[in-house]
């Protein structure tokens, strides 16, 4: 064998190495790809971004919870200091944490609850919105909850996975 016959033999097996080791991370990392998943639960479903189908710790914010075939879903998620600073304004000029979801639901506005977290030391919110409110048909489309606390518009996004959305939306739904 000559030497250039060697060498491209050598190139080869390099060129191969290379190849199964480049497709051994991109799947790695398509498995730990973070997107919105549902998790089922006994009586309802969890949707969250997350890097595991299975149950774990691994959730993202915001996340969403409903009972099965209640209609309505409860939200939480990190509490950022643009939402925490509307929450002390409204305190100050003793108004009310009232959340208005964009675009609004026939429902009209529901309670903002906030809480620290000594676990995570985090700031949390939370409240509810109806399963079939114009605001989360958005976030099926858009992978963006848009919502007000007083004059402040919060929006959280998240796109991976938003075809996950829509299978969480028909657990939550209350039948027709």
């Amino acid at each position: 064998m000559s030497g250039l016959a060697r060498m491209s033999s050598a190139a080869i097996y390099s060129l191969c190495a290379v190849s199964a080791a480049v497709a051994a991370v991109t799947a790695a990392s398509a498995a730990d790809e973070r997107r919105w998943r549902v998790f089922e639960q006994d009586e309802g479903a969890l949707l969250s971004p997350s890097r595991s189908d299975e149950a774990t710790d691994d959730l993202g914010s915001p996340s969403f919870r409903c009972k099965a075939k209640s209609g309505t879903i409860a939200v939480t998620g990190d509490a950022s200091q643009e939402l925490r600073n509307a929450v002390a304004d409204l305190l100050r000029s003793n108004g009310y944490p009232q959340v208005g979801m964009v675009p609004a639901g026939r429902y009209g506005q529901t309670l903002l609850n906030v809480s620290y977290s000594e676990a995570g030391s985090l700031w949390e919110y939370s409240f509810e919105m109806e399963a079939d409110a114009p605001a989360f048909d958005a976030l099926k489309r858009t992978g963006r909850l848009t919502f007000k606390i007083g004059k402040t518009t919060i929006r959280e996004e998240f796109k991976s996975g938003l075809e996950t959305i829509a299978k969480f939306q028909s657990i939550c739904a209350r039948p027709k």
